[in-house]
């Protein structure tokens, strides 16, 4: 399935402070089928954007209910994602981002573009090291999600 075929465009487009706003949304493009390039803009871009808008007590209301898990490789992803932003915003990381379920057994270096393969092996947060899932961190949301910019 297409982004642009999504039945919840709407809700996409909605306003970033979203009180819908939840994990599940992020298993459930997985589950849905999206292209890898939007799932991985998705995870690592509007999340943290997302997450960042809301009140501190909504955060963590959303951080304590874990995703349905959908595909290995995405649940990583997701729950490095999670407890970077969770760090990041001063929050516990949630019980649920232990489950062994999270974590690859053989690391997955998401970016296919070699430099950026290059950057997520050098210089992947912690959390996405200890779930197996290598991102270039500089795909993470530097407008809203993260509080500091990334510079290599």
């Amino acid at each position: 399935m297409h982004p642009d075929d999504r039945t919840d465009i709407e809700d996409l487009a909605s306003p970033i402070a979203d009180v819908h706003f939840g994990l599940a949304r992020y298993a459930d493009a997985v589950a849905a089928g999206w292209p890898k390039g939007d799932l991985a803009r998705f995870i690592l871009r509007d999340l943290p954007r997302r997450f960042h808008a809301l009140p501190h007590d909504r955060q963590a209301a959303v951080l304590a209910l874990a995703p349905p898990l959908a595909e290995p490789r995405w649940d990583a992803l997701l729950a490095a994602t999670v407890e970077h932003v969770a760090r990041l915003h001063g929050h516990d990381v949630p019980a649920w981002i232990e489950e062994p379920a999270r974590f690859l057994a053989r690391p997955w270096v998401v970016p296919e573009v070699p430099f950026m393969r290059r950057n997520a092996i050098l210089y992947a947060p912690a959390a996405f090291i200890r779930h197996g899932a290598l991102a270039d961190p500089r795909e993470l949301d530097a407008r809203g999600g993260e509080r500091h910019a990334w510079t290599p």
